[in-house]
């Protein structure tokens, strides 16, 4: 009597290994950020650039005129606020006469805690200044601000809708 012993093929060697390593990846990504779910809340404003008054919190963004498009001198906008599991935060953006985003300014964000303040004040900087030099919402997140950078975000692209362009 001759026994033949069948290997396994590669394929099935591996897929067991991909897909608990795939479920075990998305079970991780969930318990490290459970509802991260982000609520715009209120109404879009336009104001004038000589109506602006501020209660930034946040040092302002400074004023970047783009190439070519004139000076930051069109309207102004305030979004609604982005609410997240940690707070509420709210841009306020600044347009060229000829409608490009030239200034992004963070009106109110998390800063009850000493974690968030931390966060936010390392963090939001960096999301204002890559909003106008893309001049749009589409902006890279900053490590350990995903939360915020997800608020952000929905924030500025609910001003950029509600902009006409």
């Amino acid at each position: 009597m001759v026994v033949v012993s069948k290997k396994p093929t590669l394929s099935r060697q591996i897929f067991p290994a991909v897909a608990l390593t795939v479920i075990g990846v998305g079970f991780i990504s969930q318990l490290d950020n459970p509802g991260s779910e982000v609520v715009l809340e209120g109404a879009i404003g336009a104001v004038t650039p000589s109506t602006l008054a501020t209660n930034t919190t946040l040092a302002p963004s400074p004023v970047i005129s783009v190439e070519g498009s004139g000076t930051c001198d069109g309207d102004v906008v305030t979004g609604p606020t982005a609410v997240f599991k940690w707070g509420g935060l709210q841009l306020q953006a600044t347009f060229t006469k000829k409608n490009v985003l030239c200034n992004v300014t963070v009106l109110n964000y998390p800063n009850e805690d000493d974690k968030s303040l931390s966060i936010n004040q390392s963090a939001l900087p960096v999301y204002n200044q890559e909003a106008t030099e893309a001049g749009n919402a589409q902006i890279a997140v900053v490590s350990g601000a995903t939360d915020s950078w997800r608020a952000y975000t929905a924030g500025l692209q609910a001003i950029l809708d509600a902009h006409p362009a």
